[in-house]
């Protein structure tokens, strides 16, 4: 292990820490980049040129993070935020980590509802907010709701609308699977559920399945629970026309979720791939 830096120069506190992380990380460069840039609120190009110095307080705090990190602690975690569809989103262990992958759920949202004159659309556990607050932004004539079980999700979810001066976005404490709307009001809805079978979750990294909440990560079944509830359901939710667009897993994952929706009779699927060319988005438009 390196020596703790015994004073407060940026560059010597960068070194220490790419060398700290590397014993775990193999993106420890960019790991140690994201954390120090975070603790000084600046870019990670400007660790390179500041002039000033990490006070004892700063250093102290800094030394803890990296031995978070090493311990397996999210970095987005351990900030307290991380970046989503270009803008900041705060998130702590009731929320799950906004991936890039699900970027491709906003585009394809966008893309489908932005020519509507005024779109309805729900967002289905929307944890931090990120998908709802995105394509709120995006879309400005929308009323978009954010639904969750989890109240202190919703918390953050809030937090975020508020720190991206979001204002046509909505959000609701409710069990998706036991509520039912008044009538099919919206004109979109996107989800991106718990997903992953019970029995595949002692396959994800120790870092996501320990830190990350299960609510968020594992119907603990076979990893369709949302989505068939969803194909019995969504003539409940969404008016003739309007569309279904939902992220899926990897594997055969996508195929099952597909014929949830052909087994209750939809015949207008598309499944998007992503930009690794993986089969993530599933669109279904209801009739």
């Amino acid at each position: 292990m390196a020596s703790v830096p015994q004073d407060g120069q940026i560059n010597n506190w960068l070194k220490w820490s790419t060398a700290e992380l590397a014993l775990t990380l193999e993106d420890n460069t960019q790991e140690a980049e994201w954390l120090l840039s975070s603790l000084l609120n600046c870019t990670k190009s400007e660790l390179y040129i500041k002039e000033n110095e990490l006070t004892k307080q700063q250093s102290a705090l800094f030394e803890h993070w990296i031995s978070s990190r090493i311990q397996g602690v999210p970095a987005q975690y351990i900030t307290g935020w991380t970046e989503f569809y270009g803008r900041r989103f705060n998130v702590n262990t009731s929320v799950l980590i906004p991936r890039q992958e699900t970027e491709r759920l906003v585009d394809v949202a966008i893309y489908s509802l932005q020519e509507l004159k005024s779109p309805h659309i729900v967002d289905i556990g929307t944890g931090s907010g990120c998908i709802a607050i995105s394509v709120a932004d995006e879309i400005p004539a929308a009323t978009v709701l954010g639904l969750d079980i989890s109240r202190a999700a919703l918390v953050i979810a809030e937090e975020n609308a508020s720190i991206n001066n979001v204002a046509n976005v909505q959000f609701l404490q409710t069990d998706f699977l036991r509520y039912n709307p008044p009538k099919p009001i919206y004109d979109g809805l996107l989800m991106n559920p718990p997903y992953i079978p019970k029995k595949e979750m002692v396959t994800l990294t120790k870092e996501i399945r320990d830190h990350e909440p299960n609510l968020a990560l594992t119907d603990n079944g076979n990893g369709l629970l949302f989505y068939q509830h969803l194909a019995d359901s969504a003539k409940k939710w969404v008016s003739p026309g309007g569309w279904l667009i939902m992220e899926v897993g990897l594997g055969n994952h996508p195929q099952k979720v597909k014929k949830c929706f052909e087994r209750n009779g939809f015949e207008h699927l598309e499944l998007i791939a992503d930009y690794n060319t993986d089969d993530r988005i599933l669109k279904v438009q209801v009739v």
